[in-house]
């Protein structure tokens, strides 16, 4: 394998060295077509396009066959195109604009006249539609939807929301069904992913956008492009390129606000819920011009954003008080613990009414350089730095959920704040040969630095205190995931193409490398974490050495010197890609191409385990901690093809089907690096004897004091040494209909199968010792969770909570059918509206930790069994409309209206019981059985305090069940992970902008104020737009224990115990922010423009 990397590693820097290339991700646009007389083609002619704000001049000359090619063309316009030819009329063409990586075709029929040669001059508009070169799905979002549609965050998402197939999952676009970790960022030619794959994008965990939205000049979202050089997907290819300077100095100035005067007070079921105060502001700017006209452009733009939330919606309870802002935890027991804990040196902050801070400052540049008409050059600089406070993971928590809720209230100081940086630069150099060869290199770097902060005042144990249904009532102390918690990611990019033309082939030659460098520090629970039944157990915990926790973790470094393990990881990605599009005549033009994509990952900090070599897993497995996955050739053949039927421009099929293959999330990887053994020791213990409360963090961390060699308690992570890098298989077809009445439809469908997808299961789970457990539920119950847990562990027989292994599936697949339809009207109208239907199916859904990736997936058999259920990303339903419309009058004021509605399914459940049935170790993963009848199930109370007899918890669970129709229909069966789905929510956006402008000395000078509502249609009835939680999906039921007969025994907890309240429906109204209408206010100034 060694030799085959060397020899595809020179085989890349060969071609590097003989090659000129196109950028992976498209930056420009095309021109393409034949010039002929009434004779044939013409040999020789000379084709020149200028782009007229900026002068950039395109030169070329028609070959033997007549055909030309202008690659690599500025987008937007408008263009002029003149073409000549000696003894015939000059013919000059107007392009009002190209889109970003748009081919447009331009037959040019030349006429002979010896005696009058004056120019034959022509307009014509560009098709984004009914274009040769568009083969898959993909959506198209110009600099004017950018500027004129609402925008609630200034961010991406807000835009590529316009794509039918786009759902909003987790804080990141998710695409068809798919994880949002499966998308490829890039703006100019230069990768924006969030590389480590924490997270979707750049930003998403500070909720912050990098780059001002009014910078970009045109998005695309290419879900299947049959092209070859976009790669390092399996959701989609999101490509952005920025503004660039023209002739004349243009700019602008702007800012933006809103604060809770500008939300609604909660009305709903004439219940009001006042917003808790809060505020956000941003200002902007753009600037461009020319430093040599024709020559030499700038362009400038920034953003700095600051924003106050409210850090919960609930308050706690006082005097009994409820409501449905009015959480269940008390506010003298809070008080009285916030007391407590200041006598221990702690300050644990506010549990209610406290601020989320965030804060962004975005900095972007970019010089183009037209060095003749055959050569540009363009250099771009990103500047990205922002925080946010966050509330605690939910990972690990009492019930999976430590956050403000109904029935707990956090502390502040269980929260933490998280930093987002970058420095990104990109160098592209474009040029032409001749009319036979063109090429195009970038050359980039990024810089990120991503760190975590504290908000408690000092190191503490992270304290989780239970309701008695076992879900969680309060939290405090250094959030479990926070400490030393970094990520350092360097990432080094060079991408190169070489285009040939050849009568009625373009050949494109292409090599890509891309090299990752991060140091990443993670260690769960480093400073301890306590989970207690009570306060009062806590309270007696601390105040009198009892050891009465339910569980205890922690984790330790044992290197010699005590210092923390970083994980060093060094990914390298090579591609090579040859591809023909092939003009088979005027009316069909097939693609078809070749990759070959190769990663080789090293790690300084990857050591192996000679204790864990000689261990014996399940299935008799043995495993290697200092060994990475085999290098592997992914190989991705793609065909795709575009017909214009009976070549009237009125009906367009087409599609393609082929292989992508995705980058990896190098965390994924890094997990091995820190969870080896080796470098971390940890401990986790239910129910300990001798862990009693204390506020030292380092107390039981020295007890288990030990070499690397004499390790006895960790955790293991390890990629299987066959395992390869997420790879789909993914067709499609459609068909573009010019309509009557000017309409045009499209109809589109999307199937994607995963070849090489991903899922996670424990070796160290012993799931052959198992008893079927009796009665309805039958599923197998395991006799001993851990191979290797030994209480009183040795090197030899250690206490491994447990060994995740990496392995692949081809389980998963998702389908999309997608009808869109628009219009642009008369009179400055334009709209257009689309359907969505998904179904996505995975096995695992990604995450950032390899145990959770194991743990958080919801089973009803063994959680090492790849099975598949649906996607957590899945929408099944979505139906999209916008409109823009503009209208300017009495020569200084113009208004432009815009809106954006879409209506689709909810977020998506699991229903699952609390407590560990199964016996696998993990509590709230086990799907449900639900009992078609009193009989399948065996009910007690849930604790002394209830009172409820067997009768009355069936009646009212028996009364839950029938009014949640997914239950109701699964009775007698298993639920189905995220099976339960939310309500349908329609949401309506609205933006008014008045302008008002005028000239001074020839230039346009505009004042805009702009008037946004998000949530409009709440403004008019307050039941519309409100989303609905589940109340209670994890731990609907808990498992209490086996009775005689060998059955398990259910408790079905009060909604809330204090009062006796019975759970009675699925989902409850949110009252959150996202629930209401709001507004946002904008004003911007705008110079010769």
């Amino acid at each position: 394998m060694k030799k085959t990397l060397l020899l595809f590693t020179a085989f890349i820097f060969l071609v590097f060295l003989k090659i000129d290339a196109v950028a992976q991700n498209e930056t420009t646009a095309s021109i393409n077509g034949t010039v002929a007389d009434s004779k044939g083609p013409i040999s020789g002619a000379t084709v020149i396009a200028i782009h007229e704000p900026s002068g950039s001049r395109y030169a070329t000359s028609t070959r033997s066959d007549g055909r030309y090619n202008l690659p690599a063309m500025r987008i937007g316009g408008p263009y002029s195109i003149t073409v000549s030819f000696i003894g015939f009329k000059n013919q000059v063409q107007r392009i009002e604009k190209l889109a970003l990586g748009q081919s447009s075709t331009l037959d040019i029929t030349l006429s002979e006249d010896a005696n009058n040669l004056s120019e034959v001059m022509v307009s014509g508009k560009q098709s984004k539609i009914f274009n040769s070169g568009r083969t898959g799905a993909s959506q198209n979002i110009s600099r004017t939807a950018i500027q004129n549609l609402p925008t609630l965050n200034r961010s991406f998402t807000d835009f590529v929301k316009l794509t039918p197939q786009f759902s909003l999952q987790f804080g990141s676009p998710s695409i068809a069904g798919r994880s949002n970790l499966a998308n490829n960022f890039t703006v100019d030619g230069a990768l924006f992913n969030n590389a480590f794959g924490l997270q979707g994008t750049i930003g998403s965990q500070t909720g912050s956008q990098p780059i001002n939205m009014d910078a970009f000049e045109e998005i695309t979202v290419n879900i299947a492009p049959y092209d070859i050089r976009q790669s390092g997907f399996t959701g989609a290819a999101i490509n952005a390129v920025t503004r660039s300077g023209t002739n004349e100095f243009q700019g602008s100035l702007n800012t933006y606000y809103r604060n809770q005067d500008l939300v609604s007070d909660y009305n709903y079921a004439n219940l009001k819920v006042p917003v808790t105060n809060f505020n956000l502001k941003g200002y902007g700017f753009t600037f461009g011009g020319p430093i040599i006209k024709n020559k030499l452009f700038f362009f400038a733009s920034g953003e700095l954003e600051r924003r106050s939330d409210p850090g919960t919606g609930f308050t706690a309870s006082r005097g009994g008080s409820t409501g449905p802002n009015i959480s269940q935890a008390k506010g003298e027991d809070l008080d009285k613990l916030s007391a407590f804990l200041k006598t221990l040196g702690y300050d644990a902050g506010g549990y209610e009414n406290y601020a989320l801070k965030t804060r962004s400052d975005k900095l972007s540049a970019k010089l183009d350089y037209n060095i003749d008409d055959k050569n540009t050059l363009s250099l771009k600089y990103f500047y990205f730095r922002s925080y946010k406070d966050i509330l605690p993971s939910n990972s690990g928590a009492p019930k999976n959920n430590r956050q403000p809720s109904q029935l707990g209230l956090p502390f502040q100081s269980a929260g933490y704040g998280i930093n987002n940086n970058m420095d990104n630069v990109n160098l592209e150099f474009r040029t032409r040969f001749n009319n036979k060869f063109s090429n195009q290199l970038t050359v980039g770097y990024n810089n990120m630095n991503d760190f975590r902060e504290s908000k408690g005042n000092k190191p503490f144990p992270l304290v989780d205190i239970m309701n008695p249904d076992g879900s969680s009532y309060t939290a405090f102390g250094y959030e479990p995931f926070t400490a030393f918690n970094t990520l350092k990611t360097k990432v080094y990019q060079i991408t190169d193409n070489f285009n040939i033309y050849a009568g009625r082939h373009e050949i494109t030659l292409g090599a890509n490398y891309e090299g990752y460098r991060t140091s990443n520090g993670f260690a769960p629970n480093y400073y301890g974490t306590y989970t207690f039944k009570s306060l009062d157990d806590f309270y007696n915990s601390a105040n009198n050495g009892v050891s009465n926790a339910t569980r205890y973790q922690v984790q330790y470094s044992v290197l010699p010197d005590g210092s923390f393990p970083y994980a060093e990881i060094q990914s390298n990605m090579y591609g090579l890609y040859a591809q023909d599009a092939f003009t088979v005549s005027d009316q069909l033009k097939l693609t078809a191409g070749l990759r070959a994509d190769l990663t080789n990952v090293s790690s300084t900090s990857l050591i192996s385990n000679p204790n864990v070599e000689k261990l014996t897993f399940e299935n008799g497995e043995k495993i290697d901690v200092g060994r990475f996955p085999k290098n592997a050739i992914l190989w991705s053949p793609r065909v795709g093809f575009n017909w214009n039927v009976n070549n009237t421009g009125k009906t367009q099929v087409r599609g393609g089907t082929g292989l992508f293959t995705g980058r990896p999330p190098l965390v994924w990887i890094s997990n091995q690096a820190s969870n080896n053994g080796v470098q971390f020791g940890s401990e986790s213990i239910a129910n300990p004897t001798n862990r009693p409360f204390t506020p030292d963090v380092d107390a039981y961390r020295n007890l288990n004091k030990s070499t690397a060699a004499n390790n006895t308690a960790y955790n293991l992570a390890v990629a299987d040494q066959n395992f390869k890098f997420m790879q789909v298989w993914r067709s499609n077809l459609a068909i573009d209909q010019k309509l009557p009445a000017g309409f045009t439809g499209t109809l589109e469908a999307l199937y994607s199968k995963d070849i090489n997808s991903v899922y996670f299961r424990n070796a160290n789970l012993n799931t052959s010792a198992y008893t079927l457990l009796q009665g309805a539920d039958n599923r197998p119950r395991y006799t001993a969770s851990r191979i290797y847990g030994s209480a009183t562990p040795t090197p030899a027989n250690p206490n491994i909570s447990d060994a995740i292994v990496m392995t692949n599936t081809n389980k998963g697949h998702s389908l999309s059918i997608t009808g869109t339809v628009s219009k642009e009207f008369a009179g400055g109208l334009f709209a257009t509206a689309g359907y969505t239907y998904t179904d996505s199916r995975s096995v695992n859904d990604g995450g950032s930790i390899a145990q959770s990736m194991w743990r958080d997936r919801q089973v009803s058999g063994s959680p090492n069994t790849d099975a598949l259920s649906y996607s957590s990303y899945m929408v099944k339903n979505r139906f999209i409309a916008s409109v823009v419309y503009r209208k300017e009058y009495i020569n200084h004021l113009g208004t432009t209206f815009s809106m954006f509605y879409q209506l689709q399914d909810g977020f998506r459940y699991s229903y699952t019981y609390g407590n560990d049935l199964n016996n696998d170790g993990l509590s709230g993963n086990d799907l449900i059985f639900v009992p078609a009848n009193k009989s399948d199930i065996v009910l007690v109370p849930e604790n002394s305090g209830d009172t409820r007899t067997t009768d009355q918890l069936w009646s009212q669970l028996n009364s839950y069940i029938t009014q949640d129709s997914y239950l109701n229909q699964r009775r007698g069966q298993y639920a189905e992970r995220n099976g339960l789905v939310g309500n349908v929510i329609g949401t309506l956006d609205i933006r008014i902008a008045q302008d008002l402008f005028g000239s001074l000395k020839g230039k346009k000078h505009s004042l805009q104020l702009t008037f946004d509502v998000f949530n409009f249609g709440n403004m008019i009835n307050k039941t519309w737009g409100v989303p609905k939680f589940a109340n209670r999906a994890n731990g609907l039921l808990n498992f209490k224990g086996i009775d005689a007969t060998g059955k398990p025994t259910f408790s079905f907890p009060y909604l809330n115990a204090d009062n006796n309240t019975p759970l009675v429906n699925t989902f409850s109204s949110s009252v959150d922010e996202t629930a209401r209408w709001r507004i946002q206010f904008g004003l911007r100034y705008r110079f010769n423009q």
